[in-house]
């Protein structure tokens, strides 16, 4: 018979099985609302406004003029650099568009 005093009633998951990405626990934890985000070309994309889970969500309304519908659910394996408070991704912000709806809808 097992001892179950001894069992954490609680048990601590590998971050793969709870659905957090290599890329998600490297850069979730330093990724801020109001970053900069900007594509591999140095062209600015927008600001954070909410860090989630599995991606972090960017309003561009405010970097290119558009209604407040310009929003980009980025995941984490697109970071390709962050420097002070600017994210550097590793992508053309032309290929972004396919980021419009989320990925997950659990946020921290």
């Amino acid at each position: 018979m097992a001892d179950h005093s001894t069992m954490d009633p609680h048990p601590t998951l590998p971050a793969e099985e709870v659905g957090y990405s290599a890329a998600a626990r490297t850069w979730r934890p330093l990724v801020e609302p109001g970053m900069e985000v900007a594509g591999v070309a140095g062209d600015i994309i927008g600001q954070v406004k909410e860090v989630r889970a599995s991606d972090f969500l960017v309003d561009r309304s405010s970097s290119l003029g558009l209604s407040p519908d310009g929003l980009l659910y980025l995941p984490y394996e697109l970071i390709h650099v962050m420097l002070a408070d600017k994210i550097r991704l590793d992508v053309p912000s032309s290929e972004l568009e396919q980021f419009t709806s989320p990925a997950s809808t659990y946020t921290l």
